[in-house]
């Protein structure tokens, strides 16, 4: 490349673009974007696996009030999502993913309205901070629907994980060194969240 190319390229490099927090993926469909989007923002896709580890442990049979609790907690949050700049629950999030990730580690029995009450509020934030800007009517409806299922699963998967992997003794600690670093990350991100 000559000197021109590479100056032309830095140049339109600079060039300021339109930038969402939470905007649909170019070239995919709004379900399809929709069911991306948990992978695809940190936070979300932290406090989901962590908390679904922690159900995981606490044993699926033990725990059904709380997998309905956060499925409904999730509903509620979604129904509610606006996406709104001021808004932000990305430093929540964190939190509750560094609370969950202690729990794993600590590895010991919870009651369940605690397990419940977590996991409730866990979904619920997410759902509230999955709105896509510029999304509206089928559009918004069927992103909406993609993230539910995409947010659900990753929380079932997570906690049958879990379950699968608690059997022998060195898997469970496996599990508790899992969830304390899951808790080291919450913690790194929160604290640089909270800084800038």
């Amino acid at each position: 490349m000559t000197r021109r190319s590479l100056a032309l390229c830095a140049a339109l490099g600079l060039l300021p673009g339109l930038a969402w927090a939470h905007s649909p993926i170019k070239g995919l469909d709004n379900f399809y974007a929709g069911l991306l989007h948990p992978v695809f923002v940190p936070a979300h896709l932290l406090s989901i696996l962590v908390l679904g580890v922690l159900l995981g442990q606490q044993g699926a049979q033990r725990v059904q009030v709380a997998i309905v609790a956060c499925l409904v907690a999730l509903l509620v949050g979604l129904a509610a999502s606006v996406p709104a700049a001021e808004i932000s629950v990305e430093v929540p999030l964190l939190a509750f993913a560094a609370v969950s990730g202690a729990l794993v580690a600590l590895a010991r029995p919870l009651p369940v309205p605690a397990i419940a009450a977590l996991g409730g509020v866990v979904t619920l934030l997410v759902g509230v901070d999955s709105a896509q800007e510029g999304l509206s009517g089928r559009g918004w409806l069927a992103a909406m629907l993609g993230s539910a299922i995409s947010a659900y699963l990753l929380l079932l998967y997570a906690m049958v994980f879990a379950e699968w992997f608690g059997r022998r003794e060195w898997q469970r600690i496996g599990l508790r060194i899992l969830g304390s670093w899951a808790a080291a990350s919450a913690l790194l991100v929160l604290s640089l969240a909270l800084r800038g």
